[in-house]
């Protein structure tokens, strides 16, 4: 039996593919599968059952064009040439139906279970995304094997130099960091509902107008007041969060495209669940970079005009319409935006907001078992869960937001994520495992939250 590797087999599959064509490849392929024992590029032996094998033909429109064009050429030879002169080897035409006959074959591996992050979408097919991000993830590493599948697919593997992270890591290529960003904003709040705002430099000053004209009446041959339009400078600077885990070597081998699949999404939302703490949480101190949220600034701040004070007794079940309708109503009309909305744990929504909805009556006990389906509202607003926020009842602490988040606060998103992989770090060498690192960098600052005087686009509700 010979033995080949996963480039010699789709090189002679793709020959297979030339000669007897899409109808009858299925059964070459077959044939020749039986007379060849695969290995990886470092010579490990692959099962059947380890690989797929199909074959990938190209658009029938793409076909038609070509065949049209193969048809053109041959008419203006027939007019061309010598009619003494024999017809050339119809060597180019040979070449173009070989070229519409397929394109190269993909090997696929085996997947365990469904994948839980990456999907089928306009950017391409679930299982080839993991299987792309998971070569690129072994390739910074080192691992020659798929080092050269990042080389065949045009995968770049590019280590990040930047002189204030010069620990460094390799820069997630940016079709992978698109799948991450956006299971960021699937898992996360504050990066979907904030103002984003890519920085090109650790710093980034933001204008933003602090006080406008204001106009005024004046009498007959009496000079005007003068008024001036000034601005502030919104500050943004770049903090680093890091995200460490480690996952089994025998895993790596036995479910490639899975571990991928999980190491995407377990990275992703540890940076979501860190970028929404230090955005509606952050106190300010070291374990939120430095950054104070939506909520600390609120709950410092003046009642009436940043909050209601609902001043419950004992429980969310005293929370009334009467208090949802003044909280409210301490919004701004300029914030009343399309993006207005509340937010708050999924548990305080159910204890206090919807108790006090369907202890208001005229709900049918077909309502209340039914439900409603997709994302609640209350009152025309959307209603957004955020499992950072309080999810019990603490008298005198804020329990719920609603506003425009978009024009309270600002995410600087400093640089594309890195990752970077050791089997010595955290003990992985005597445990036989891959340790894993992911960094990100991004800042959140709270500009407009209101102050003791001016209440600002987001405001609180006081339990």
């Amino acid at each position: 039996m010979k033995i080949v590797t996963l480039a010699q087999v789709e090189k002679d599959l793709q020959n297979l593919a030339d000669q007897v064509g899409e109808k009858g490849f299925a059964h070459a392929k077959a044939l020749y599968m039986e007379k060849v024992a695969v290995v990886d590029e470092e010579g490990t032996p692959l099962s059947a059952d380890e690989i797929e094998v199909v074959l990938m033909p190209k658009p029938a429109e793409e076909k038609a064009d070509m065949m049209e064009e193969d048809e053109e050429e041959k008419a203006v030879e027939a007019v061309e040439a010598p009619a003494a002169k024999a017809a050339p080897a119809p060597r180019r035409k040979a070449a173009s139906v070989a070229a519409r006959m397929s394109a190269p074959a993909i090997i696929r591996p085996k997947v365990w279970s469904s994948l839980k992050n990456f999907k089928n979408d306009d950017r391409g097919d679930a299982v080839e995304k993991a299987l792309r991000f998971g070569h690129w993830l072994l390739a910074s590493r080192g691992n020659r094997k798929s080092l050269a599948f990042c080389d065949r697919h045009g995968i770049e593997v590019k280590a990040h130099t930047e002189g204030v992270n010069t620990a460094g890591g390799f820069l997630v290529p940016d079709e992978f960091e698109t799948e991450l960003i956006s299971l960021r904003e699937q898992f996360g709040v504050f990066r979907r509902e904030a103002r984003v705002r890519p920085m090109s430099s650790d710093t980034l000053r933001v204008p933003r107008r602090s006080a406008t004209l204001t106009a005024s009446f004046v009498g007959e041959a009496t000079a005007g007041t003068e008024s001036t339009q000034t601005f502030e400078s919104v500050l943004l600077v770049a903090k680093k969060a890091m995200v460490l885990t480690t996952v089994s070597n025998e895993l790596n081998e036995d479910a490639f495209v899975n571990l991928a699949d999980d190491v995407a999404g377990e990275i992703a939302y540890a940076f979501a669940k860190k970028e929404d703490e230090c955005g509606f949480i952050g106190t300010g101190t070291s374990t939120y970079g430095g950054i104070q949220g939506v909520v600390d600034i609120i709950e410092n701040g003046t009642t009436a005009v940043q909050y209601y004070d609902a001043a419950l007794s004992s429980s969310f079940a005293d929370l009334s319409l009467d208090n949802i309708g003044a909280f409210m109503g301490l919004l701004p009309a300029y914030a009343d935006t399309p993006n207005a909305k509340f937010y708050m744990h999924k548990a305080v929504w159910h204890g206090a907001f919807e108790a006090a909805l369907t202890s208001a009556g005229g709900t049918s006990a077909r309502e209340i078992k039914e439900g409603y389906a997709g994302q609640p509202t209350l009152f025309g607003y959307p209603v957004v869960f955020t499992q950072v926020m309080r999810s019990s009842y603490t008298a005198d602490k804020i329990v719920a937001l609603f506003g425009d988040l978009t024009l309270a606060a600002s995410f600087g998103d400093r640089r594309q994520t890195t990752i970077q992989i050791s089997d010595s770090a955290l003990n992985a060498f005597e445990q036989d495992e891959l340790a894993i690192r992911g960094t990100e960098r991004f800042d959140i600052n709270v500009h407009d939250a209101g102050d003791s005087t001016t209440t600002g686009p987001i405001v609180g509700l006081l339990a």
